[in-house]
């Protein structure tokens, strides 16, 4: 027990002081595996290589050190990234959508609040096993499947608002490249062909196995055709009816790890700063990405930084989403009932390293605060404009609050990209805006200071990946002069409908109260009418109108989506500006931000669509 820490130690022997002598041996069993998987994750701390280049101020929470490391670039202020993608052979899942929504997140965060040039490859399986079982059970060629899919993942990816990678490399892309790479692997004697024709990577050999995790040195099972039980393909022999490529080794296909290895050594050299995926791809998939890498490259080190996410699945079922399980939500379900903006909040909620569960409540939840930033947006833009008396506007005060704001967010974004804290220090500064505008007094009013907070809002959400669903107003000066016109004519229905509510009409002082406003209801209801017909057109035309108790606000509704370059405005669900309630408490967000480590959950995700698939494939 000399590798358990002190406390540890203790608290097993105060344990075993009060357990049977069977219990006590199951104890002793923990105890050296723990003393044994301590002393394992120390090694590995001890041989990763701290990278020379420029520091960022950002620690990143390193599965392979299992701790939290500053992330340094050796490039300047270039960041190399490779994400395992989809293997494209059915639809992708929401379990699919929350991994790379989150990643999305994470690019963002280092691209466009910490201006890191980051160069995103993402690789796509479109050869595998399940992808020629489906070819095989549709009577299809398995390249009309993978396009097929491929096609809808990126869709998809696009109504979720993520960026595009900067390069996607396809394995049938890479056949030469992988091919070169498992031959050189195999001149090294890493690699040898078994008596079945495929080709296999010598784990023992290598030696420098189980970084992700311990397993114990002689594994249960028969190698068979390999010389070690952990051997893994590097190329599989062809089978009849599969499609197959030639090598030095015979007809076959690539083996699923060597895939990304090769495709990204082809794109990075032999080194890249960041590598990430689904945490259920720590091992094997990664396991055998580095030792295959080092192997080929002849270095000890080839991806500084691994990033592993949490897996998302339903309530009351602990698996990771897996369409074997039957336990998934296409992600075309998803974006029927809820919006990207929303989707997008509920997976900043939760830390990137926890597992998700998906409920209804906690979707409701992001509905809320995506909602609650509509309607602050929209109340200090009627603030701005004077279309409301109120707000008791301290300028150095608020100015401070946003400075302060603006420091806890970056702090906590710097720290292992801490979306739920960032999150709650934003909707702090809402708040506590909202309760400034509640107050009656307006003796210090200043528009500045309350534009300034909506613009930092704006471009958080923005860099953020939130988006509006829709149309900019460019300073196209045909676009400025509709906006006048639109203004204007809401501003003067506002007028019409405030006078026909508010307007007593002479002469009818004699009459009881109600009467009189019998009379005048019935007087006022054509210009009333008018002003819900001009509405209701406005409507028609994509163009939302609201009435509020002060003023009248518009819109445009589903007129397309942002462009990447545009400012981020209101958020794509309507609500009315009300002023809120001088008693608002500041909201408190419930969020998760207690990473577990996950264990597996699979990014073998996919989607993609080409109308040569026949309708069965949307089952």
């Amino acid at each position: 027990m000399a590798h358990i820490n002190p406390s540890v130690q203790r608290c097993f022997h105060s344990v075993k002081c009060l357990m049977r002598a069977p219990d006590r041996r199951r104890l002793d069993v923990l105890t050296s595996y723990h003393a044994y998987s301590t002393a394992h994750y120390e090694k590995v701390r001890s041989e990763w290589i701290q990278p020379s280049g420029t520091k960022t101020g950002i620690y990143i929470y390193n599965s392979l050190t299992r701790r939290k490391d500053e992330l340094i670039l050796p490039k300047g202020n270039t960041l190399t990234w490779y994400i395992c993608g989809p293997t494209v052979y059915d639809a992708s899942h929401i379990g699919h959508a929350s991994n790379y929504v989150r990643y999305d997140i994470i690019r963002r965060i280092l691209a466009n609040i910490f201006h890191i040039n980051v160069v995103y490859m993402m690789g796509i399986t479109d050869i595998d096993d399940k992808i020629i079982n489906k070819a095989t059970s549709l009577g299809q060629e398995f390249t009309a499947i993978t396009t097929y899919y491929e096609r809808a993942f990126f869709k998809e990816m696009l109504a979720l608002n993520t960026m595009q990678p900067t390069y996607t490399s396809r394995v049938t892309d890479f056949i030469n490249e992988i091919v070169h790479f498992i031959d050189t692997i195999v001149k090294k004697g890493y690699g040898y062909k078994a008596s079945d024709g495929s080709v296999y990577f010598d784990v023992v050999k290598y030696g420098n196995y189980n970084k992700f995790q311990t397993r114990p040195e002689k594994l249960p099972g028969e190698p068979g055709v390999k010389r070690h039980i952990q051997d893994f393909a590097l190329w599989k022999a062809v089978k009849l009816g599969e499609p197959y490529w030639s090598s030095p080794w015979g007809p076959g296909r690539p083996g699923w790890h060597i895939e990304c290895s090769a495709m990204a050594s082809h794109v990075f050299g032999n080194s890249i700063d960041l590598h990430s995926g689904g945490a259920d791809l720590m091992f094997p998939h990664h396991e055998n990405e580095i030792a295959q890498s080092c192997s080929y490259h002849g270095c000890k080190q080839w991806a500084n930084y691994w990033l592993h996410s949490g897996h998302l699945h339903l309530p009351f079922d602990v698996n990771k989403m897996s369409k074997s399980l039957k336990n998934v939500i296409p992600v075309s379900d998803l974006l029927q009932k809820y919006s990207a903006n929303q989707f997008r909040m509920f997976c900043m909620l939760t830390h990137y390293r926890s597992h998700i569960e998906f409920t209804d409540e906690k979707m409701s939840k992001a509905i809320t605060l995506d909602n609650k930033i509509g309607s602050f947006l929209q109340l200090c833009d009627a603030y701005v404009k004077g279309q409301f008396v109120g707000g008791d506007v301290n300028e150095a005060e608020l100015l401070q609050r946003l400075a302060d704001t603006d420091a806890k967010v970056t702090h906590f974004l710097k720290d292992d990209f801490n979306t739920p804290e960032a999150v709650q220090c934003l909707f702090d500064l809402i708040s506590h805006t909202n309760k400034i505008l509640s107050q009656s007094d307006d003796t210090r009013r200043d528009a500045g200071t309350i534009a300034a907070v909506t613009v930092y809002v704006k471009r958080l959400c923005k860099k953020l990946g939130f988006h509006k669903k829709g149309w900019k107003m460019t300073q196209d000066p045909d676009n400025m002069r509709l906006k006048q016109v639109l203004d204007d004519t809401v501003k003067f229905r506002w007028n019409v409908r405030n006078f026909a509510i508010q307007k007593s009409l002479p002469g009818l002082e004699s009459l009881p109260k109600k009467e009189r406003k019998k009379i005048g209801k019935e007087f006022f209801a054509p210009l009333l009418e008018g002003c819900d017909e001009l509405r209701s057109k406005f409507s028609n035309h994509d163009i939302c109108v609201q009435d509020h108790k002060t003023y009248s606000s518009w819109e445009f509704l589903n007129s397309g989506t942002m462009s990447e370059e545009s400012d981020w405005e209101d958020p794509d669900r309507v609500q009315r500006a009300q002023k809120p309630d001088s008693n608002e408490e500041p909201l408190k967000i419930d969020i998760d931000n207690n990473p577990r480590p996950s264990q597996n959950s699979n990014s073998d995700s996919v989607s993609d669509t080409n109308n040569t698939i026949k309708k069965t494939t949307s089952d």
